[in-house]
């Protein structure tokens, strides 16, 4: 079955919520999930004995795919709603698959439950799929599905077989520097290079990396600026301050991740993370000629 790239373009693709009266009887079997992040499908849970089934799954998830071996009765999982003259479908507000995990709290998750008919991962599937409001499940964690199986019937009201709660555990909350690597193995920017700091999960606004984060070049402290992505959010660009013309050439870069940093859940980072690079010859000044911290700033 599919597990590439494309679930994920194909979950947008949510189907009707309607049933047929051309659905075969019998209860729908929840036969696999997979946990969609990155674009990609990691299977977390399966019926028959599978050797890609995965331990644990990215805390940095976008979607969850419960996967049945026929078509659900939509009308269940869905409302249909009248916007403007046109019909459509919302999620339900007490949706059929609820999520928490032991300190869950409904100030840092929300989601939504959707399904989709397309029978993408085989000739007669069908699947319903629990999307969080922002990307992300706590690092390091498990994390449990309660399914309702009396909103999760055939067309006939058959309900599903299957477990009526599905636990997955997460991965750690990692850190890594985004440095291009030189031909003997060290790392040279130009500059003005943003360097990526990429996390394993979401997490808060960069403000919250500043006392963890220790950017140092010839025993100086060198004030920096942070940057959020604007379309990832486990992604953070370190930046020289606007003050400094650039990355100092003069000494080579150290930069360290302190062990403590939260994600978006409070999950703290394991292990302190390290990295030196060095920027382009004659590129910068050598004297930060007063620039200071104070002068460094987040966006």
């Amino acid at each position: 079955m599919p597990r590439s790239a494309a679930l994920l373009l194909a979950a947008g693709l949510v189907g009707a919520a309607c049933s047929s009266d051309s659905e075969p009887h019998g209860s729908p079997v929840l036969v696999q999930v997979f946990w969609i992040a990155s674009g990609q499908g990691t299977l977390v849970w399966t019926l028959a004995p599978d050797p890609n089934l995965a331990a644990t799954a990215p805390a940095a998830g976008q979607q969850v795919n419960f996967v049945f071996d026929r078509r659900l009765d939509g009308n269940r999982i869905e409302d249909t709603v009248t916007v403007g003259g046109v019909q459509m479908t919302a999620p339900k507000a007490s949706p059929p698959i609820t999520v928490g995990w032991p300190d869950f709290s409904s100030a840092t998750f929300g989601d939504q439950v959707l399904y989709n008919s397309e029978p993408i991962y085989g000739r007669t599937s069908a699947y319903v799929l629990l999307q969080p409001t922002q990307v992300g499940f706590p690092s390091a964690d498990t994390v449990t599905f309660s399914l309702d199986k009396m909103g999760l019937t055939s067309a006939y009201g058959d309900p599903m077989t299957g477990p009526a709660q599905i636990d997955v555990a997460t991965g750690p909350f990692t850190a890594s520097f985004g440095l291009p690597a030189g031909s003997d193995g060290s790392a040279s920017v130009p500059a003005n290079f943003r360097l990526p700091i990429l996390f394993s999960n979401r997490i808060g606004a960069p403000a919250d990396l500043a006392p963890y984060l220790q950017v140092t070049a010839g025993g100086r402290d060198l004030p920096i600026s942070l940057a959020s992505s604007a379309s990832d959010p486990t992604l953070v660009y370190l930046s020289p301050a606007t003050c400094l013309g650039g990355w100092p050439s003069d000494a080579p870069i150290d930069v360290t991740l302190l062990a403590g940093l939260p994600d978006a859940f409070g999950v703290p980072l394991a292990t302190t993370t390290r990295n030196t690079f060095t920027a382009s010859t004659g590129a910068t000044p050598s004297a930060d000629g007063g620039c200071t911290a104070a002068d460094a700033g987040t966006d």
